[in-house]
């Protein structure tokens, strides 16, 4: 029998097929465009940090390539994130249908505390929008994640507050961005030293290219959003994992600082904790914007929640 970590590294039967068929790049963005990484080709994506296409260990295994993008050197703090303004992304999402982007993330070598987002619009005129829920990857793992584009309460406007709403963005899509970042999202990214890996990034209405009957959603979990959000008290979070292992909660200040952890039992299926606003240490954790990571062996999920003062 697979584990479930075996089975991460075979994609459908729908998805293996367009990885192992050429797909020459649209004219426009397109349902079932695939962007594979093949070769060691980087496909005009492009980075201010170092990346580059290895071309083996990709999702397919020995001899599929990959985007891999990193910070130089073992002290590097720098932002992490690759994008890209190629034709095949550039142009009007909503007309031609697309409903979300599906792609695998690797958290390459050494473990990072990272937390993946998209982020797309006009980034000319600044109408540029971060997706909320964050993606953690396993270590040395391909997982494979979902963003959502069919409502604007997952998204944070990152640039320029005025410049438009959501759906304005996505008719006039001019590049996308994968990024490290933690909440509260702004238009630099947090910094980290880190390895990531992306690989088989598809555009689809959640039909086109997705293999059928496959599971619902592809995520070793999936966190729903804390409630309440913001709060004075307690906040309860759900979850449901779709692994048998044992699940971390986090949850993490601004800076980075973890100050309250959980563990949930070994078990699948829908989870319930509450965090009470205590920290680790017992004290009523202050008044500010909070970041909730919950993870298992095959990475995890993240959302951000606010803190809001007591009553005087």
């Amino acid at each position: 029998m697979l584990t479930h970590r075996a089975r991460l590294r075979i994609l459908p039967p729908a998805v293996l097929l367009l990885a192992i068929l050429p797909s020459p790049a649209p004219a426009g963005p397109t349902v079932g465009f695939i962007e594979h990484w093949s070769g060691t080709a980087t496909d005009g994506w492009t980075s201010s940090d170092f990346f580059n296409n290895p071309g083996t260990g990709g999702v397919l295994g020995a001899g599929d390539g990959f985007l891999l993008f990193t910070t130089p050197g073992p002290t590097a703090i720098k932002n992490l994130g690759v994008m890209s303004s190629g034709a095949e992304y550039t142009g009007n999402w909503l007309a031609a249908g697309i409903t979300q982007v599906r792609f695998w993330v690797n958290d390459v070598g050494n473990p990072n505390p990272l937390e993946i987002h998209l982020a797309l619009g006009d980034g000319q005129l600044g109408n540029f929008w971060q997706y909320n829920p964050g993606f953690i990857p396993a270590q040395d793992t391909w997982t494979p994640f979902v963003v959502d584009l069919t409502s604007a309460a997952a998204f944070t406007h990152i640039i320029n507050e005025n410049a438009g709403t959501f759906d304005q963005a996505l008719q006039n899509v001019n590049r996308i961005l994968i990024r490290h970042d933690r909440a509260p999202y702004t238009q630099s990214p947090d910094t980290i030293s880190a390895d990531v890996g992306i690989d088989e990034l598809l555009l689809t209405d959640g039909v086109a290219g997705v293999a059928p009957g496959g599971p619902r959603i592809a995520a070793p979990l999936q966190m729903a959003p804390p409630y309440p959000n913001p709060s004075r008290g307690a906040v309860a979070l759900s979850l449901e994992t779709f692994e048998v292992a044992p699940v971390t909660i986090e949850i993490v200040d601004v800076s980075g600082r973890i100050v309250r952890h959980a563990a949930l039992p070994t078990g699948t299926g829908v989870r319930l904790w509450t965090w009470d606003g205590a920290t680790d240490a017992g004290t009523r954790a202050p008044a500010g914007i909070y970041r909730v990571r919950a993870f298992g062996p095959s990475g995890g999920a993240s959302r951000s929640l606010v803190r809001l003062p007591s009553p005087r």
